[in-house]
């Protein structure tokens, strides 16, 4: 019945009244306009493809639109599944490949991480694959970095929460933040089309649950391959199940309810409406005023989002949070990087409990420098702009100012401090600072405005190529 009303009150333009649909498709005559609404309340409540208005009336409608939702259609989200393969121990990732899943399952990469030709006979006859790339040490070396920029403006989807945090590590372990404040997981796939989960919830499992006549995947290759076509398949459910946006997605996914399973808290369902779209930092606070977890974010209403959605795959973080986070704090930043920065330094001076972030300074390895560059980013204030100054294998320093330039003279005294004083004091967050800012504007070479100041001629120089970006 619900379909037949659904595409009724597609074709009513102006919305219609519950006591028109209660008339025509529950058999009522001449019902009021009370028992109408709660008749045909009952019955649209949780149907995700319509809602009522402030007049009352019943029109075609994203669900979750009052919650800020996302009304991006399911089927253009630039969906992207990751699989992870560890090592026998599960704690090194030795494989990973990523798949976009709408249409044509297109994978989008596949490398390994360590040499198969280490692993013992009967498990490179399993695990390789021939449609694998030649193992290339370099080439591993340089994955992790490419894999965060091929997620760039993507949507996850992980297996599991499980795997989402050794894709996390295995990140960290390089020395990136693969940036991924927003993820689904395969759970949440099937609770949203309201279907039931097979247990144990694997690979294998939901393959024979939604491709039905499967053959298990053994290759790394081919297991990446399977999980693209069952996040597919998934996803191609959403629609008929009244997921047709990501709002809907979001809206089916809520736990709902005031505080929305926090306890004993002062983050609410306002909260969440209030939070902004942009970059930023947040901090969960308990009842004292102490962070218990920062994080960061390209997106704050999406990524605290994340934290309120229905997870039975829920990591101790996240019930931990729920019980003692009393509080939410934000710091709105004009970009990714300028986010990626302050979590760093305030993870660092405030030490939160739940924050288990690898830590860079202590990472083996190297990575090339960039030269002496001034990085120019928005700013989140209007009329101001950021800039991140990189002094090549010494420092980095975050400078705001006015677009105006009002404060010029003051900005070239620290540019010719900065940048032509010799050496400058060092610090333990040198290093770690100048990994994440170089890192990330290696992956965003082709889209960031930098100016090389080994070819400027003075301060005054950069100062009016500044005004000129």
């Amino acid at each position: 019945m619900n379909d037949e009303i659904v595409a009724f009150i597609r074709e009513q333009r102006g919305g219609v009244a519950s006591e028109v649909i209660a008339e025509k498709f529950l058999r009522f005559k001449n019902p009021n306009k009370a028992l109408a609404d709660t008749a045909v309340g009952a019955i649209l409540s949780k149907d995700l493809r319509v809602r009522r208005g402030d007049d009352g009336l019943w029109a075609p409608g994203i669900a979750g639109a009052r919650r800020g939702g996302d009304a991006t259609d399911v089927g253009e989200v630039p969906w992207v599944t990751i699989y992870v393969l560890t090592d026998a121990s599960r704690k090194s990732v030795i494989h990973i490949s990523l798949w976009a899943p709408v249409a044509e399952n297109r994978c989008v990469c596949s490398v390994w991480l360590a040499d198969p030709a280490q692993f013992s006979e009967d498990d490179r006859q399993h695990l390789c694959d021939p449609r694998d790339l030649p193992y290339d040490a370099a080439a591993a070396t340089a994955a992790i970095d490419q894999i965060a920029a091929a997620l760039a403006g993507k949507i996850p989807l992980f297996l599991s929460q499980q795997q989402y945090s050794l894709f996390t590590l295995a990140a960290q372990r390089h020395g990136i933040n693969a940036g991924i404040d927003d993820y689904y997981l395969m759970n949440q796939l099937f609770r949203a089309i309201k279907e039931r989960e097979p247990k144990p919830l694997t690979l294998e499992s939901a393959a024979a649950a939604v491709l039905g006549g499967f053959r298990t995947a053994e290759s790394a290759y081919s297991r990446g391959e399977q999980w693209g076509r069952v996040a597919g398949e998934l996803i191609g459910k959403m629609k008929p199940a009244g997921i047709e946006t990501r709002g809907h997605l979001d809206a089916a996914l809520s736990e709902g309810g005031e505080g929305f399973g926090f306890s004993g808290t002062n983050i609410t369902a306002k909260t969440l409406e209030e939070l902004p779209d942009g970059a930023g930092v947040y901090g969960f606070t308990d009842k004292s005023g102490a962070y218990i977890y920062i994080g960061k974010a390209v997106n704050l209403k999406r990524r605290i989002g994340t934290y309120f959605r229905f997870n039975s795959e829920s990591p101790e973080k996240l019930a931990k949070l729920r019980k003692d986070a009393h509080d939410l704090t934000i710091h709105r930043c004009g970009s990714e990087l300028e986010a990626l920065i302050y979590e760093y330094r305030l993870i660092k001076k405030h030490k939160p409990a739940l924050n288990t972030q690898y830590d860079i300074s202590e990472r083996k390895g190297s990575y090339k420098p960039i030269p002496d560059s001034v990085v120019i980013l928005p700013h989140a204030q209007e009329g101001f702009l950021a800039s991140v100054w990189i002094k090549k294998d010494q420092k980095v320093k975050l400078r705001a100012c006015g677009a105006d330039f009002a404060d010029e003279e003051a900005i070239k005294k620290e540019l010719q401090e900065y940048f032509y004083s010799g050496a400058l004091p060092a610090s333990p967050e040198d290093f770690p600072e100048l990994e994440i800012v170089t890192r990330w504007v290696k992956r965003h070479r082709d889209d960031v405005s930098a100016i090389s100041v080994s070819n400027m001629a003075d301060v005054g120089e950069i100062i009016n190529t500044m005004k000129n970006m």
